[in-house]
């Protein structure tokens, strides 16, 4: 899946250590590790810093001196580019359609991402050399995004491709859950809540309403301790 597919994020010639910081964020958001940077302004380079659970990411980033040094040992290079007063003569990714492109090539192929500077992009001579050119749709008037906003939304896609659908919570065992629905009936019954309510028509409804719900052990003995201590409150206040 392209999710899993190896992935580098290439900048060339960034000039703002904010935005360097910012990427790594992104990556880490999105479980990328792999960042080179090509030829970056040296104060930049030097004043680098990330979220703290980005910072190994800015830490292990490799300083690159060219392109060839930023994509080597990666045969799959995309760019990315606004087309902003450029003519379209490459082959052009939309972004939503990312990961259909990279279903065409084997999940084991590393692809390497370039992102350009701030202020220029990707100049013509780095765009020819890429296989193909990512396009994020934005609104005409304002096409150009912020270097890391960028990197973020990109990476989204390409994480979407492969993401592990989040996994239903383990139920609490029937002995717990039964324990829970007698600590309620004890607290409605010493409440005398609701009121009107037969004993079997309250514990009737307690069951119902926890056996439909999927609470996990932890939540369950919260509940259970919380009620437990709720009764053992009221009736102390019910004693003359």
């Amino acid at each position: 899946m392209p999710g899993n597919r190896p992935i580098r994020i290439v900048l060339m010639r960034p000039r703002n250590p904010l935005n360097i910081g910012a990427v790594a964020r992104a990556m880490g958001n999105f479980g990328a590790e792999d960042l080179v940077v090509v030829d970056p302004y040296e104060p930049v380079w030097r004043e680098t810093r990330s979220a703290p659970e980005a910072e190994a990411i800015v830490r292990n980033a490799r300083r690159a001196v060219d392109w060839d040094d930023a994509v080597r040992g990666v045969s799959l290079i995309l760019g990315t580019t606004s087309f902003h007063q450029r003519p379209l003569e490459h082959a052009t990714i939309e972004l939503p359609n990312l990961h259909m492109y990279l279903n065409s090539f084997p999940a084991s192929e590393p692809a390497a991402i370039v992102f350009g500077s701030e202020r220029s992009g990707l100049s013509n001579a780095d765009l020819a050399r890429c296989r193909a050119l990512i396009h994020i749709p934005t609104q005409r008037q304002i096409p150009s995004m912020n270097l890391a906003q960028a990197v973020a939304v990109v990476l989204y896609e390409w994480r979407r491709g492969g993401w592990e659908p989040q996994r239903a919570p383990t139920p609490a065992p029937a002995q717990e859950l039964e324990a829970l629905i007698g600590s309620l009936n004890a607290l409605g019954e010493a409440a005398g809540y609701p009121q009107g309510y037969e004993p079997a028509a309250r514990l009737g409804r307690i069951r119902q309403i926890l056996q439909h719900a999927v609470l996990p052990p932890a939540t369950v003995r919260f509940l259970l301790s919380f009620s437990r201590w709720l009764v053992k409150k009221q009736a102390k206040v019910s004693q003359p």
